[in-house]
């Protein structure tokens, strides 16, 4: 994932801590009990936790490959909107979870959508289950199409993550930057979710207001890296090293 472009990334925890109208409610059943993060650390890892994120625009990716570059976990773009379902996904899915990589899927909002729409597709599409990371939404200015409420997009964004959450069982991960976030995500609500941030060329990067407090959880800070194994450019990511790392046990 990428901002003003549409690459993530990839992990194979399940971490309690792994770029829109309005539609009747939908009645959801048997809804599985919400995973809270915990404080514990289900096998020893990397003193840097390092990630990447990759899409179709990464083609053909050799996992083994990746692993040996030390990389612990990789998110995956699944689905943007309503009606687009990345190419690569399975496959990236598939050979991360085979190379031992800790994998999770992601999804590109898009305002012009409606939001339990594009959550139902995202829920059916990525199969979600032991071994997966937490699901995240990557919400990004190349998801906004044409003028916006931001009121507005803050209901159908809220809408989507509680969409997901009650039918994955796991609270998903917001992904953003300080920018956007300031701009478009104003709710004290969005604070209860963990916080993927991009920011490149500095040693710290700024979280959106709402986030002061709890601070960040991954943090995208090269958009230009070359890892060998992936065809073209990936993004990197850092896991915050002060946060517990857990992953779900197959």
């Amino acid at each position: 994932m990428k901002l003003f472009r549409q690459p993530i990334l990839l992990f194979l925890l399940t971490v309690t801590f792994t770029s829109c109208k309005k539609e009747s409610e939908i009645e959801v059943t048997a809804a599985p009990e919400v995973k809270e993060i915990k404080d514990t650390v289900s096998k020893p890892y990397p003193k840097q936790i390092l990630g990447i994120d990759v899409s179709h625009f990464q083609g053909d990716v050799n996992w083994e490959d990746i692993k040996k570059a030390d990389i612990t976990f990789v998110y995956d773009k699944a689905t943007q909107g309503d009606s687009f379902l990345d190419p690569k996904y399975s496959k990236n899915k598939t050979g991360a979870h085979e190379s031992g990589l800790a994998h999770g899927s992601y999804h590109f909002f898009t305002s012009n959508a409606d939001a339990i729409k594009q959550a139902e597709f995202f829920v059916k599409s990525i199969d979600y289950g032991e071994g997966d990371l937490p699901p995240v939404l990557d919400l990004e200015e190349g998801g906004i199409k044409g003028t916006i409420n931001s009121s507005d997009f803050e209901q159908e964004v809220l809408k989507w993550l509680t969409y997901v959450e009650t039918n994955l069982g796991v609270k998903p991960i917001i992904y953003t930057n300080h920018t956007f976030g300031d701009k478009y995500l104003s709710s004290s609500d969005f604070a209860e979710y963990q916080l993927w941030i991009a920011e490149y060329g500095v040693e710290t990067p700024k979280t959106p207001k709402i986030w002061d407090d709890k601070g960040w959880l991954i943090w995208q800070r090269s958009e230009r890296g070359t890892i060998e194994g992936a065809i073209g450019q990936v993004d990197h990511d850092l896991y915050n090293p002060q946060k517990p790392f857990e992953v779900l046990k197959k």
